[in-house]
């Protein structure tokens, strides 16, 4: 078993290192300035669009550039037609073209960044490239950049994949965070709707999660699951139950509702307003909250488990679900909690994938029974 185990890895390492193929070399900034203004490089792949530096993280960046020190290399994908597209190193080389006023993002010349106080070199600030002595103008465009050239396919999820891994640009993203890149490159418009719709105040107020859990885009990531678990198209089968991470798992079903023509949004978004309307306006802030039978009353914090047998139901099942009386629909719902089926997926240990799989199931069922 294990021999065996071990010449399919032998395999699958071949076949992965004849997937990626890199090169690197040695760049003046100068070069890259060139490289940039002859349209070679892009330098504003959609899934960076949403993480920016500001002034001092930029002035510090350029300082350690005047001073010498060592910076991380920059990465790039190259295309078939040999242009290259930045994979992780955006902020470093936007920061340099702002500096020298080469800039330009929606077709508009960037205005060139003003210096803020610095570590060793204080008397940078207020100071702009213009103002900046020749010397110090050469030493920046003469000070190299690594460059690691990654020759991948012309495909988003490619490259995406690479932004996902090689993700060292000093900013620690969280995985909704770095999937909501994904989605921008697969479908920027179905981003922006969505982008609103997670302020929509019935969604919001129900869940009732605040400060970290609002920061790293939780909300967002709990309405993708509302859209996967809702889905009759999910396929467990292409995943290993026991193993694979609840974030590729998101990663994965995101694509698939993308690519699923009959994925209609804007239906979807009408489904996803009425469903949290009529949850709200039944349960208020105790929506996703577990139910205490001995003490009769909806408690604690917002509970994941209970989250996912509710919505994926009420949202299939939601023109009857509207009919009932709030009373009703509250003692379903405390019904729920006794139920040995939510007990049981409900309960500590159960993994992920079994768990949002036997979920949905549940929750369809539940919501679709008449008594």
């Amino acid at each position: 078993m294990i021999l065996q185990q071990l010449e399919e890895l032998t395999q699958e390492v071949g076949l992965g290192r004849k997937e990626i193929k890199t090169d690197s070399l040695s760049m003046s900034i100068g070069e890259i300035i060139n490289l940039y203004k002859e349209d070679d490089i892009e330098l504003s792949p959609a899934y960076q669009r949403l993480f920016r530096w500001d002034s001092e993280q930029k002035s510090r960046f350029i300082e350690s550039i005047i001073l010498g020190i060592p910076l991380p290399p920059i990465f790039v994908a190259q295309n078939e037609d040999g242009k290259w597209t930045v994979v992780d190193g955006l902020q470093r080389l936007s920061t340099i073209l702002q500096l020298t006023g080469e800039l330009i993002e929606d077709k508009v010349l960037t205005k060139p960044f003003t210096f803020t106080t610095t570590r060793k070199l204080p008397s940078l600030e207020g100071l702009t490239w213009d103002r900046l002595t020749d010397d110090i103008k050469r030493i920046i465009k003469r000070s190299k950049l690594n460059i690691n050239i990654i020759l991948t396919e012309n495909s988003i999820q490619a490259q995406y994949e690479l932004f996902q891994r090689l993700n060292t640009g000093g900013l620690h993203l969280e995985p909704q965070e770095i999937r909501n890149c994904l989605i921008i490159m697969l479908n920027e418009s179905f981003y922006k709707k969505i982008n609103e719709l997670k302020e929509y105040k019935s969604f919001k107020r129900s869940l009732d999660i605040k400060g970290n859990k609002i920061y790293i885009e939780h909300h967002m990531e709990l309405m993708l699951r509302y859209f996967i678990m809702k889905s009759k198209c999910v396929d467990f089968s292409k995943y290993k139950m026991s193993t694979t991470l609840l974030s590729d798992f998101i990663d994965q079903e995101t694509i698939s509702l993308l690519d699923n023509v009959s994925f209609n949004i804007d239906n979807e978004i009408e489904t996803f307003k009425r469903t949290f309307d009529y949850i709200y306006s039944a349960l208020n802030k105790s929506a996703f909250k577990k139910y205490n039978i001995d003490k009769s009353t909806f408690e604690g914090a917002f509970s994941t488990s209970v989250y996912e047998a509710i919505v994926p139901g009420v949202a299939v099942n939601i023109d009857e679900i509207e009919k009932l009386e709030k009373d009703d629909f509250c003692n379903r719902i405390k019904m729920m909690h006794q139920s040995p089926a939510y007990i049981a997926l409900s309960a500590r240990g159960v993994k992920a994938l079994p768990r949002i799989k036997g979920m949905m199931e549940f929750s369809k069922e539940y919501f679709g029974n008449e008594n």
